[in-house]
């Protein structure tokens, strides 16, 4: 069974109130809420701060992501193609959502089955791959059963819907085998790992913390409560995932200020770690609209069998408009018999056609409708690197009409988007249904490098992976062999985003990273992709990577910040459990300061500064060679000032105070060091959170607030000693994991 099922109607999953309730209900607000009601049964109200900071959080997330759910839900709603149904004898267009059971709905090629229905009248092939897993096209009769989330590939049909919405069996399907794709995110999902295992990890360590708090002579149950709720609140990362989920919210609101409909959050991290795009070329490098260049007519019969074909062909597309446009007007009347049968257009078997008592005329291309040779040489010489379809007579023997060439309208923007793509390292393959001389003349035009095309239709068995290695231009191609190209050049490490307008190109948008649809392509097409181009203009693809490596870099950047803090609160929660003497944060007060002017506000800034990097993929190095040297350096250098407190080298009142001021420095140099190198904002950033510390320990509410010491001289030399062994001990640490990092990560991990 496939596990890439669409469901009908097209919508968000998370209602407000799921949001609202994924943002709320967590294991780390629980544990906020748990820690602040330790807070309150002693009754040091002002030490709340910390949950008043996760409380906004909380709220900033869900308000992001509400205002994004909204404006996805907007431009889904202005982009839904609205199906025709028939209703007692007269048709309608109506919402998707509308759809009632015993409507006749309308369907033809690239529409998506909406509902559970049997057909009334016409024939169809239908593609089901995604509930059954069988890749082949079926027939289907008035009488057959259509499945909701299959698709048209060839004719038109009027069928009644028997089940809707949730009485579909694609929805009977997804409760009972989860078949619906969730979203591949190496970042949430390395994110939602370390969360996870700090949850396992914190009841049973907060319980010795405040265990061993309560062995420290002089400490009442204030002290101990507050010095365990200061050493746990530090723990908890909790601004990541919230940061994490606002910034790609934003990115999908800026998004669809270009008309960019982004269906699956996390479809933005993805594209921003592309190394391969496949192309598509209709819609993609070309605008999708065609020309008729010239014809070349061989037999007398050859247009009004053309214009026979066309009148009985039920297959709307560029192709078929562009003939329509040519032939049927300068047509005579049918003098070619009574059709007895029409041949719908599929891209399976690249052609239609129709059968009449004279014989079986086709139109299409030339290899794929006859297998005389001297034909297809004739038609192949006469190319020229135009679309070139052939109408042939099958008799006896295989007549040659005419022929007729085609042109493709080049996107204007198309050489511009090339030369984005390989300035950025992203790797082109164009994957098409067309001629190879016709799509390596347009690649040509549009300034394609180092040009090597395969025509799939010259052989029958292919070795997918050694094709991809050595090809760049891929023609003749079905739609299950784009799918096999995709996965080939997924198995060599590639992450590939693909491009695509039509029924043909959804199986391999399907096994692609990341699916781009063309808006003006078809309903299933736009229904199956992650990312719709709502105005159909493929410029829109630059400014799509550009917001995802802007989100990725800037969190990769943020994250030092945030897992710095877990790992020293972790580090020293575990040391004094075992070292009985006084903990050298005394109140959660004064690490609600530290979170907010040195994590959670610098955070926030350089994770929503313009940054279009490549993705260097360095998280885990992040941890290695700044989170981890920063926590260690803090733990090492507060496990010092409280020993030195202990045996009264400086007051014990000053510890807290000097505990702040060696933390900030530390911290301080983190953001240097993650902010290199430095322009205006960044350096505007370092001196506002100076201010913001230095505010909070001059100005005297704040100094009272934030139960702030003037230090005593043993105090204040022992500050700057700490914080001077601070500096230099930080940068050995750096130096030592910088080394251990490049050794260890010989390849980039995320």
């Amino acid at each position: 069974m496939s596990k890439s099922a669409t469901r009908a109607p097209l919508k968000t999953k998370n209602t407000i109130t799921g949001i609202i309730l994924k943002n709320t209900l967590t294991v780390f607000n629980l544990v906020n809420l748990i820690l602040a009601l330790m807070i309150i049964a002693v009754g040091s109200y002002k030490n709340l701060l910390f949950i008043l900071i996760a409380i906004a959080n909380t709220l900033i997330s869900i308000i992001n992501e509400v205002r994004a759910k909204l404006i996805v839900d907007k431009m889904r709603l202005i982009s839904e193609q609205k199906p025709t149904v028939i209703r007692n004898g007269k048709p309608f267009q109506i919402s998707q959502e509308n759809i009632k059971k015993g409507d006749i709905i309308v369907s033809s090629l690239g529409d998506q089955i909406l509902a559970d229905s049997i057909i009334r009248e016409g024939i169809v092939e239908v593609n089901e791959s995604f509930i059954t897993g069988e890749q082949d096209n079926i027939e289907k009769h008035p009488g057959d059963h259509l499945i909701s989330g299959s698709f048209i590939v060839s004719g038109t049909c009027q069928a009644e819907a028997v089940a809707v919405g949730s009485d579909t069996e694609l929805s009977r399907l997804e409760e009972s085998a989860h078949i619906i794709k969730t979203a591949d995110s190496k970042l949430f999902s390395l994110m939602n790992n370390i969360v996870k295992y700090i949850s396992i990890a914190l009841i049973p360590i907060g319980a010795l913390v405040l265990w061993s708090r309560f062995r420290v002579e002089g400490n009442d149950v204030t002290t101990a409560v507050t010095s365990t709720v200061a050493s746990l609140i530090n723990m908890i990362p909790e601004g990541l995932i919230l940061l994490t989920s606002s910034v790609l919210a934003l990115a999908t609101i800026r998004l669809s200020k270009k008309q960019v409909l982004v269906q699956d959050l996390y479809s933005i991290e993805t594209l921003a770690r592309v190394d391969t795009i496949a192309l598509d070329k209709t819609g993609t490098l070309t605008t999708g609209k065609m020309t008729v260049h010239d014809y070349t007519l061989v037999k007398k019969s050859f247009e009004q069998a053309l214009a026979s074909i066309l009148t009985h062909q039920i297959t709307d597309n560029a192709t078929i408009s562009a003939l329509k446009q040519k032939f049927l007007k300068t047509a005579k009347n049918d003098e070619i018999g009574d059709i007895l049968e029409t041949i719908n257009f599929s891209s399976e078997r690249k052609h239609s056609g129709i059968v009449t008592k004279n014989g079986t005329y086709l139109l299409g291309a030339v290899e794929f409708i006859t297998k005389d040779k001297s034909i297809i040489d004739k038609v192949k010489s006469a190319s020229a690197g135009f679309r070139t379809l052939a109408v042939v007579k099958k008799q006896d023997s295989d007549t040659l009409l005419g022929y007729v060439r085609l042109e493709d309208e080049i996107r204007p923007d198309a050489k511009k988007i090339i030369n984005y793509f390989y300035k950025n390292d992203i790797d082109i393959k164009i994957i098409s249904g067309d001629d190879l001389d016709a799509v390596t003349k347009i690649a040509s035009r549009v300034d394609i490098k180092d040009i090597k095309g395969f025509d799939l239709s010259s052989e029958k068995d292919h070795d997918y992976e050694t094709l991809v290695k050595n090809y760049n231009i891929f023609t003749r191609v079905t739609p299950i062999e784009k799918k096999h190209l995709i996965s080939a050049l997924k198995k060599q490490g590639k992450t590939i985003a693909m491009t695509g307008d039509g029924v043909n190109d959804i199986l391999a948008m399907k096994e692609a990273d990341c699916s781009i649809a063309i808006g003006e392509g078809s309903d299933a097409a736009r229904r199956s992709a992650k990312l719709v181009l709502l105005n159909s203009g493929f410029e829109s693809v630059p400014s799509i990577i550009d917001e995802g490596r802007q989100s990725i870099n800037n969190l990769e950047r943020s994250t030092a910040l945030f897992l710095a803090k877990t790992v020293y609160a972790s580090i020293l929660a575990v040391i004094f459990i075992f070292v009985p003497i006084k903990y050298p944060f005394s109140s959660p007060v004064e690490m609600s300061l530290l979170n907010f002017a040195c994590i959670g506000f610098p955070g926030l800034i350089l994770a929503l500064e313009h940054n279009t990097d490549r993705i260097k993929n360095r998280f885990t190095r992040n941890i290695v060679e700044y989170s981890l040297p920063v926590g260690l350096t803090i733990s090492i250098s507060m496990l010092t000032l409280s020993i030195l407190a202990h045996l009264n080298i400086f007051p014990h009142y000053d510890l807290a105070t000097t505990a702040v001021f060696v933390t900030f420095t530390i911290d301080l140099i983190l953001i240097y060091w993650i902010s290199k190198p430095l322009n205006l904002l960044r350096s505007c950033l370092l001196i506002t959170i100076i201010g913001i510390v230095a505010g909070a320990f001059l100005i005297p509410f704040f100094h009272n607030f934030f139960d702030f010491v003037f230090l005593t001289p043993n105090g204040l030399i022992a500050t700057l000693i700490a914080i001077a062994s601070s500096v230099v001990l930080f940068e050995i640490l750096r130096f030592v994991m910088k080394k251990i990092s490049t050794r260890v990560f010989d390849y980039d991990d995320i």
